[in-house]
């Protein structure tokens, strides 16, 4: 078996297929349908992978099934389970990612996860997965981003939300001063907080994973001492110079975050446009700037980020009461 343990979101399924792809499977045993599939040469998507069927497990529960399941099920070379950070309450998630990461230590574990200063990553208004279970309705999956980003804030930020309706802020520009008041961007899930370290893994960078793993990736199979199919090599490649690119706008935006903020607050030029910033991302740079600098932005008609000239202009002193960043 081969555990696959990922922060949310940042190409777990991806690895699954080339773990499976390049070891020259024609088929796996998928334990949610009871069957074999085929392992697809195409398995991309307009924004991941999900072409190709994971044994993707959300919970404990799942986990048991799954595993067992697999286990039963005779193989050439492996079976390959892929999960990370469950939903819901804090305190469950970590005890039962923690309790499959346990129950998973006589076999192989590869470890997949941002750096600590990549977390903005995940700072997006839109989503990568296909579907995200509703937090207001737990036997709900939501499908639009933003359906996804009201369910978050009635959940976690209701009253708040309601006052501000109440007070008529409901433009672009409220809403993204609502978000960059009440979201904390620097607290993301983590899966790395839920590994024994000490145990034997193998630890995947996400920058790794997304710009360089054509170079590394026969580090991975020699790891987990498994052979490389030469004659998948090539079409690999291509599929994954593709899925690649996915993440670029995500990148780039945490690559030039800090110089974007310290040219907002000193005044200088910078094009914002060929960020293609989206809600989120911009109310994440006005919560820098309200949270670790005190100033706030004048942004009353203001649709959208275009220089950091011009949000330079707009700075002003914070007047909002703040509690923690």
């Amino acid at each position: 078996m081969i555990g696959i343990a990922t922060d949310p979101g940042v190409g777990g399924t991806f690895l699954t297929w080339s773990l499976h792809y390049l070891a020259g499977h024609d088929t796996y045993y998928h334990a949610g349908t009871h069957q074999w599939l085929k392992v697809p040469s195409k398995p991309l998507t307009k924004k991941n992978s999900h072409g190709f069927k994971t044994n993707y497990i959300g919970s404990l529960e799942s986990f048991d099934k799954s595993y067992s399941t697999l286990l039963d099920i005779p193989t050439r070379d492996f079976h390959a389970i892929y999960f990370h950070n469950f939903p819901r309450t804090v305190e469950s998630q970590n005890y039962d990612t923690q309790q499959v990461i346990s129950r998973l230590e006589s076999d192989q574990l590869i470890v997949v996860s941002l750096s600590p200063g990549h977390q903005l990553y995940q700072q997006s208004y839109y989503k990568r997965s296909d579907s995200q279970p509703s937090w207001t309705n737990s036997a709900k999956k939501l499908v639009n981003n933003q359906d996804i980003l009201s369910d978050f804030i009635n959940f976690f930020l209701k009253e708040s939300n309601e006052q501000w309706h109440r007070a008529g802020l409901t433009n672009v520009w409220d809403q993204r001063e609502f978000l960059a008041l009440n979201l904390r961007p620097n607290n993301t899930q983590n899966i790395v907080c839920n590994v024994d370290l000490t145990r034997d893994h193998y630890r995947l960078d996400t920058s790794e994973l997304w710009h360089t793993f054509d170079q590394t990736v026969s580090h991975m199979f020699d790891y987990l001492n498994l052979k490389i199919n030469n004659l998948r090599w090539k079409k690999w490649i291509k599929v994954y110079y593709k899925w690649r690119q996915v993440h670029y706008q995500r990148m780039l935006f945490v690559w030039y975050f800090d110089q974007i903020i310290n040219y907002i607050a000193d005044g200088y030029s910078m094009d914002l446009t060929r960020f293609n910033l989206d809600l989120i991302q911009e109310a994440v740079i006005q919560h820098t700037l309200i949270y670790k600098h005190n100033l706030n932005l004048k942004t009353w008609q203001l649709e959208k980020f275009t220089n950091t000239k011009q949000l330079h202009n707009l700075l002003e002193p914070n007047i909002h009461t703040l509690t923690t960043n």
